[in-house]
């Protein structure tokens, strides 16, 4: 019928339940000592016929610093985000930090991993690659450190294939970045050793994107640098057109 109103969305409401539900967009985030702030989403999803306002609080612990608006609102039986900016101020220790955030009762905790800054050349120009085997000789270890853009490297189709590199001395290596081709790893874990036999994690990627990935971390005495697989994104093997490393920079 003309003028009957249309019902686009039926909102629930109980009266036990939260206003509004708070989740993070992502739940871990790196932030290099010093450096700029990093930016991270909450999400705030109304549970009200109304809309909700309140704030959202952060609770910093010694040697990160939180921002976040001074006043949030949530339309009625929507979502929003709201930014979180985290910085970690120049004398903080490199390490792990849990920032709990909170909105009208509900709490989600954010994981800042903070790591020194790193500077100077990409180290993997001048080491040796090696890897647990290529794809064909057409994509050798070496091109992944060669500094050509045009050259992979690829392994056959295993889970557990890994690329490695021998730097030409020890160092403390803050970075690594890799530039993947279509075949990437959607877990994986940067290892490091001082003799090229006992190794150690020094970073793990869950939730691995392909592209170019910065994986940061603070690992002293390294002298090699292995990208270890765990996990194909793609039915094909690992393919990566680049591997970077940096050491922490000298203050």
């Amino acid at each position: 019928m003309a003028g009957t109103p249309e019902v686009r969305a039926l909102v629930p409401w109980f009266g036990d339940e939260p206003a509004a539900t708070l989740d993070l967009k992502h739940g871990e985030t790196d932030a290099e000592i010093g450096g700029e702030p990093q930016r991270v989403a909450a999400r705030l999803a109304g549970r009200r016929p109304v809309e909700v306002k309140g704030k959202l609080t952060a609770k910093a612990p010694k040697g990160i610093e939180v921002r976040v608006p001074k006043q949030t609102t949530v339309p009625r039986g929507s979502r929003t985000e709201v930014p979180v900016d985290i910085t970690v101020p120049k004398d903080t220790p490199a390490g792990e930090y849990e920032v709990p955030l909170t909105f009208g009762g509900q709490e989600s905790t954010l994981t800042v991993r903070a790591f020194p800054r790193t500077g100077g050349p990409d180290l993997a120009r001048t080491a040796k690659a090696s890897s647990s085997g290529d794809e064909t000789p057409d994509f050798p270890a070496s091109a992944a450190g060669d500094g050509d853009p045009e050259t992979r490297w690829s392994s056959p189709v295993e889970d557990g294939a890994w690329w490695q590199t021998e730097l030409e001395k020890p160092v403390r290596l803050g970075q690594v970045v890799l530039s993947w081709q279509d075949a990437y790893a959607s877990r994986y874990r940067i290892q490091v050793s001082a003799d090229g036999r006992v190794w150690r994690t020094a970073a793990t990627v869950t939730e691995g994107r392909g592209g170019r990935e910065s994986v940061r971390m603070d690992a002293k005495d390294t002298r090699f640098v292995r990208v270890q697989g765990e996990r194909r994104a793609t039915e094909y093997g690992y393919s990566l057109w680049s591997v970077e490393a940096y050491a922490v920079a000298d203050d």
